[in-house]
């Protein structure tokens, strides 16, 4: 079992580290030495102006709450990665929800996007 664990433990301490200095190059880059224009579009601002953002914060939202959040949401993703690293049956449940959530959300796309019938053509379909 000792094998497993350190395989474990290796296979996801790479790509968590890669994802840190990840997430770091790109703060400092994106929001610290390139600071961009009010004009574009970036993370932080999407957030900042989402409304349970609003609820929950007011009109106080943080850069550094910002960060604070990110940081919580690897972590937690990160626990859930070695969850279902180290159990197969949670590892093989997440793997057919993943599955059955693509395959409804194609089946869904086909549906009301590429079968779909326009109004007029339904409408003439009904006076022949």
């Amino acid at each position: 079992k000792q094998w497993y664990q350190r395989r474990v433990r290796g296979n996801v301490g790479a790509p968590l580290l890669f994802s840190t200095f990840h997430s770091l190059f790109y703060t400092v880059m994106v929001y610290g030495i390139l600071r961009p224009k009010k004009d574009i579009l970036t993370l932080y601002q999407i957030v900042k102006n989402k409304k349970l953002t609003k609820i929950i914060f007011g009109s106080n939202f943080s850069f550094k709450a910002f960060v604070l959040g990110q940081f919580f949401s690897v972590l937690f993703m990160t626990g859930i990665t070695i969850l279902t690293y180290t159990y197969f049956i949670l590892h093989l449940v997440q793997v057919l929800l993943l599955v059955l959530v693509v395959t409804w959300n194609g089946a869904k796309f086909y549906v009301t996007e590429v079968f779909r019938v326009p109004p007029s053509e339904s409408k003439r379909n009904k006076s022949s």
